[in-house]
């Protein structure tokens, strides 16, 4: 009688397993950050500095080209034999506040329109979406007849059409509460009904 020993056979990781394995789960990505003031700064600085290439380049091909007239020194020519005046500095004293402003608004912090939702996927909302998540919301509760919002990290707010029935707002209120309940930190929602007759804040 002949007996057949069968020895189980275990698969080996790959590479890429027992480094995942080693590292741990991978960390959430970064909250995402708005473009700041610096989203309108930059276009208007880089038009000035056109403004000024051009300018430049003016004088250069003209100065090479033999020619003395160029738009650079008629300026300066215009300038010359100017005395020292409250006309000229208050324009001098604008400009350098300008720069400054310009200057700190460039380095000023970016604003954040994200808000993380629970969990340790590491997902996350903008202000946009929630706005969108809370009109939803909004817009199931009967007797809303239409809902706007606007929505900021720390507070939304909601605006709804009803058809007068004065238990609406406190429906709003709780609905929207309870679909942001899926954020870390929840805003703080603010609701106002409007109808026909009258209007009501809560």
């Amino acid at each position: 009688m002949t007996t057949t020993t069968t020895t189980p056979t275990t698969s080996q990781p790959s590479p890429t397993q027992v480094a995942s394995r080693a590292e741990g789960p991978l960390r959430p990505a970064p909250l995402p950050t708005g473009a700041g003031r610096i989203g309108w700064l930059g276009p208007l600085l880089a038009v000035l500095l056109i403004g000024v290439a051009v300018v430049l380049g003016q004088d250069a091909w003209t100065r090479l080209g033999g020619g003395q007239n160029t738009w650079l020194g008629s300026a300066i020519s215009g300038l010359n034999g100017l005395a020292p005046s409250t006309a000229l500095a208050v324009p001098a004293v604008v400009a350098v506040l300008l720069g400054l402003v310009l200057l700190l608004t460039a380095f000023s912090r970016r604003t954040r329109k994200a808000l993380v939702l629970r969990g340790d996927l590491g997902a996350h909302l903008t202000t946009r979406d929630v706005a969108r998540l809370a009109a939803g919301a909004a817009r199931q509760v009967d007797g809303v007849l239409d809902a706007s919002v606007t929505a900021t990290r720390r507070k939304v707010s909601v605006e709804v059409v009803t058809t007068g029935d004065s238990a609406t707002a406190d429906a709003v209120q709780g609905d929207v509460a309870r679909a942001l309940s899926a954020l870390v930190s929840a805003p703080r929602v603010s609701t106002t009904t409007k109808t026909t007759a009258k209007e009501g804040t809560r």
